[in-house]
């Protein structure tokens, strides 16, 4: 298994608004892309100024599902109209879950 953990921070374009939408389509992700096994995500709660503002844990049974997960055409489109117009910084991680 394969955890992926993305952490976000939000430009200031963002609102509340906007961060729903990504929420939502967070949560329609998983339904068009049956490569994900597990999906968290969620804004930040805030206990500590240093954080990013929003985080996306996401298990796949192997490098090759997180490939799919990656370039998929859903994916993509996501991060285009919803992720990147609200986007200052991304950070990202994948590791392997005994």
């Amino acid at each position: 298994m394969i955890r992926h953990v993305v952490l976000l921070s939000w430009n200031e374009k963002s609102d509340d608004e906007a961060v729903a939408a990504v929420t939502r389509g967070f949560a329609d992700l998983p339904a068009q892309i049956p490569e994900i096994r597990a999906y968290t995500f969620g804004p930040d709660l805030q206990t500590d100024r240093r954080n990013a503002d929003y985080v996306l844990v996401a298990d796949f049974d192997d490098e090759e599902d997180f490939q799919t997960y990656s370039n998929h055409p859903a994916h993509i489109d996501f991060m285009k109209k919803l992720t990147f117009p609200i986007l200052s910084s991304f950070k990202a991680a994948q590791f392997a879950l005994s």
